[in-house]
């Protein structure tokens, strides 16, 4: 490939490029990629390497260390040029370029330390607000705000130039239960998070001055739950305007879908592709028997939007007779239900069944499984709208405890005696439906409840070595290229043998409708470490990938 490249070159000058030369560069390149030098930091008493970040000309190299510490090294010779002891009074977690000479550190003890390159004698301010391990850093150019999240489930936004005697001015933007990480995509227009609920928070069109503001509330868990077991909750529908495309900032979609065979449960390492084309992910499994890597697509989808949700259940309800003052559900016969043959009226029951969202898997047993879950329950548990529990309907939900004769009385109490002696009704409910249980939901209008898309581009299983430990993986600068921890050394995944970029097969695998694919291993380096590799990352000018293990070792890669 090589030897025709250049020929081609000399005959057609190097603007008659043809398709698909980089894409066969890099190929050939990374395929050859050896270890060339090693940077033991035993001296330094290091502990693990949890961390590593170049600077922006890829001349400096930082690690991230196990024993309160940061190291500093040199790209050229790779040998270590400072340490920094006791930066933090526990196990140092990221390291975060801001401009070309700030730099910020998080770590266990819920703190972020900011240093200046120019004098790492001290640091410059510690930055106080977590309650917990604080594992990811993240800087918005467009807005000058670091973002932080630790293990508290919190996101902390911390405005650079606004200074006070003790701190700086920061803001607590976001909270779920299970937050592991979020990263920023480079143009600072969406937020990706990620976490141990087996599923990703995308916020489209982000604005961070907003964003408490839009998303005051909203439980992730919640709606996902909701999700889940195609239950309306109250307390999570009525968010349902967030994932409508009407929302102008601040958007939220939940990916969820993973590969066969991979019930994702922790989401525990995040990157985002170099153009903001899709997002990076490492899970482990339910039963943490397996670990698997994951790319996900993040890019607007281009459909119009769907019919709003219904905000509550059963509201919106056809031929509801007037007068009907009560907050209870009255379901009504067809309008010409007395004259209707039984004939008539077994084909609309009919209709009326196939309309409905069954659920396949429904059985007697899941009958009998929602209505013990719901035996004990207080009465009083209707009036607060947030504590409702709304049964999906089943259609021999034990017939038998209805009373007929009740439910007309309920009916007839219920509307103004004017209308019953005037006859003006035409039509009488089928039952009254009081929100615990439903009877027979002829016309109820079913709610729409936001359904994830399907966003999963391509996967591989990994090693499940190292449990306990989180397994940093990256793309390279032009995101060609994944690095991916791997037992004891590393391992280099494409999208497709010949390396090509994602757009170029994000266009065919669309209009084919070709399923998630299997990634492409270039070269796999499995014993490079003594330990288990927890961290990798490569050069953003230089083609070069480094990775730190559990025992304080840095291995340099570069092609030979």
């Amino acid at each position: 490939m090589a030897l025709s490249y250049l020929r081609r070159r000399e005959i057609f000058g190097s603007f008659k490029s043809q398709t698909g030369d980089s894409s066969k560069i890099y190929s050939s390149l990374y395929s050859s990629i050896a270890a060339a030098q090693s940077s033991p930091v035993n001296n330094y008493e290091s502990g693990g390497i949890f961390g590593l970040e170049f600077n922006y000309d890829g001349s400096i190299l930082i690690a991230a260390c196990e024993k309160k510490a940061v190291i500093l090294y040199e790209t050229t010779n790779r040998r270590p040029i400072k340490l920094l002891d006791d930066v933090h009074s526990d196990c140092v977690n990221c390291i975060k370029f801001l401009d070309e000479r700030l730099f910020a550190t998080c770590s266990d003890d819920s703190t972020v330390a900011l240093y200046d390159m120019r004098n790492l004698k001290s640091k410059i301010r510690t930055l106080r607000g977590h309650s917990n391990w604080v594992k990811n850093i993240e800087y918005s150019k467009r807005d000058c705000l670091l973002v932080t999240s630790g293990f508290d489930g919190s996101i902390f936004t911390w405005d650079l130039n606004s200074y006070t005697e003790n701190n700086l001015t920061y803001q607590k933007v976001f909270h779920t239960p299970g937050l592991m990480r979020c990263r920023l995509a480079p143009d600072c227009t969406k937020l990706v998070i990620c976490t141990t609920g087996g599923y990703l928070i995308i916020i489209h069109d982000l604005d961070l001055s907003t964003l408490a503001r839009d998303l005051q509330g909203f439980r992730p868990n919640l709606y996902r739950l909701m999700q889940v077991r195609r239950q309306v909750l109250p307390i999570a529908s009525r968010y349902d305007h967030l994932f409508s495309k009407n929302q102008k900032t601040n958007r939220i979609e939940l990916v969820s879908d993973f590969p066969k065979g991979n019930d994702a449960e922790v989401l525990s390492s995040l990157q985002i592709h170099p153009y903001g084309w899709c997002v990076l992910s490492r899970n482990n499994s339910y039963d943490e028997s397996s670990e698997w890597t994951c790319v996900h697509d993040i890019q607007e989808i281009d459909t119009e939007d769907e019919e709003p949700a219904v905000p509550e259940m059963l509201q919106n309800f056809d031929n509801i007779p007037d007068g009907s003052e009560t907050n209870s559900e009255i379901i009504p016969f067809s309008s010409n239900a007395s004259n209707n043959s039984d004939t008539s009226n077994e084909t609309s029951s009919t209709s009326d069944q196939s309309n409905r969202i069954s659920n396949p898997n429904a059985g007697a047993s899941y009958e009998e499984e929602q209505i013990n879950d719901n035996e004990g329950q207080p009465q009083n548990a209707i009036d607060n709208d947030d504590e409702i529990q709304i049964i999906p309907y089943q259609p021999n939900l034990r017939p038998s405890l209805i009373n007929t004769e009740e439910i007309l009385d309920l009916w007839t109490g219920n509307i103004p005696f004017y209308q019953r002696s005037r006859r003006t009704l035409t039509e009488r409910p089928y039952r009254i439906n009081t929100g615990i249980l439903s009877m027979n939901p002829r016309n109820i209008r079913r709610p729409n409840i936001k359904q994830n898309s399907r966003r999963l581009l391509y996967y591989c299983s990994e090693p499940n070595e190292g449990k306990g430990f989180i397994k940093e993986l990256c793309f390279n600068n032009d995101g060609r290229l994944i690095c991916s921890p791997f037992k004891k050394g590393i391992r280099l995944l494409s999208f497709n043998k010949e390396c090509d970029e994602l757009n170029v097969l994000l266009n065919h695998n669309y209009k084919n409708q070709i399923p998630p694919q299997k990634l492409h291993e270039i070269v796999v380096k499995p014993n490079q470490h003594s330990d288990i590799v927890v961290s990798t990352r490569f050069s953003p000018r230089a083609p070069i990938c480094v990775s730190g293990c559990l025992n304080g070792k840095i291995s340099w890669y570069q092609p030979i």
